[in-house]
């Protein structure tokens, strides 16, 4: 019986005002339709439950019985039902957020300490993996992830930040070589590869035409943290996000190379990510929606030319107060991603 709770409130009503025709105007339906009602509900059972006579209707023993528990199922369901809705509404619980290593320096963990000031009945649970990200197997519920990172078949992502992805060095490895000046220079170098690019093996840049450099095998890493620790100790040229070396580059301890280049489609994309825009909980909606307010504070665009200044030659970079560094910030709309597995 497809309607069966639509049948126990009719008979419910039935009782209390013991005239059908009572009853379809305080519903307001037709008393054929309660009728209707009562009648399936009694087919449905297979027991008689009211005694109907011209002028009243009673209840019968079973009738009774069956009143009084359908009052308690009733009132059990509209309870549950409460909860689920203030559940949803509620700013409380458990927010499980994973994070791409390295945005630490980003202004994120001002983010985070923001919300748990707004919402201080969340308890925020924060995970940083430069590992592919699966947010329902994971049980997150929302990520802060380069779009490379997430695996979820389908999921909601708002853009946060793209960060233009240079060629960098540290002072000590260019005081034992020569500075590269165009790109065929970086032939004679060492280079550091990141494997999960798709440019593990060559790197492409524009400027004067398109060229592509070969990296060195000897030097790849699958960790854009340990491409940045083996470029800091002077392992080599390595190619990383602005938005991941903003404090090295400012204090000197990187330095930016072929500034007149720049390389072709490799810009890093970080998002906001969670698994479906449906029914959000209340601590999820909030989080989304403060991340999206934070970064349009951070400024549309934070373009190169406004943060950055020059001290000895090089180009060192300033973050914009109270925005992310060392990237441009762009809310865009949220967009739904489908995958093919």
């Amino acid at each position: 019986m497809n309607h069966l709770f639509s049948a126990m409130q009719v008979f419910l009503k039935v009782v209390d005002t013991q005239q059908f025709c009572e009853a379809a105007q305080q519903l307001s339906i037709s008393a054929s339709r309660v009728t209707r009602y009562i009648d399936d509900l009694e087919a449905h059972l297979g027991v008689k439950l009211l005694q109907r006579s011209t002028h009243r209707t009673a209840l019968t023993d079973v009738g009774a019985q069956y009143a009084h528990g359908c009052r308690t199922l009733l009132s059990d369901l509209a309870t549950v039902e409460a909860r689920a809705t203030r559940a949803s509404t509620k700013v409380a619980g458990e927010l499980r957020v994973a994070i791409m290593s390295g945005l630490d320096q980003q202004g994120f963990a001002a983010l985070f300490a923001e919300y748990r000031t707004h919402h201080p009945d969340v308890s925020l649970h924060v995970t940083s993996t430069e590992a592919e990200v699966d947010l329902v197997g994971g049980r997150f519920d929302v990520g802060i992830l380069s779009d490379e990172m997430v695996t979820s078949v389908t999921h909601i992502s708002h853009t946060l930040i793209r960060s233009r992805v240079i060629p960098v060095a540290a002072p000590a490895y260019l005081a034992r070589s020569s500075e590269p000046l165009r790109p065929d220079d970086l032939s004679a170098h060492r280079l550091i590869g990141f494997t999960t690019s798709g440019r593990g093996k060559r790197w492409y840049f524009e400027g004067e035409g398109e060229q592509s450099v070969r990296v060195n095998k000897s030097f790849v890493a699958d960790s854009r943290l340990m491409q940045k620790q083996l470029a800091l100790t002077g392992a080599g040229i390595a190619l990383l996000p602005e938005c991941l070396i903003a404090n090295e580059i400012r204090q000197g301890d990187l330095v930016c190379l072929l500034d007149a280049y720049r390389l072709i489609e490799d810009d890093l994309t970080i998002s906001l990510v969670y698994p479906s825009r449906d029914f959000l909980p209340g601590r999820v909606r909030a989080f989304v929606d403060l991340a999206s307010r934070y970064a349009a504070r951070s400024g549309a665009k934070i373009s190169h030319a406004n943060y950055s200044t020059t001290i000895r030659g090089r180009r060192m970079l300033s973050p914009k107060p109270g925005g992310f560094i060392g990237a441009s910030v762009d809310p865009l709309p949220c967009r739904m991603i489908t995958t093919e597995k």
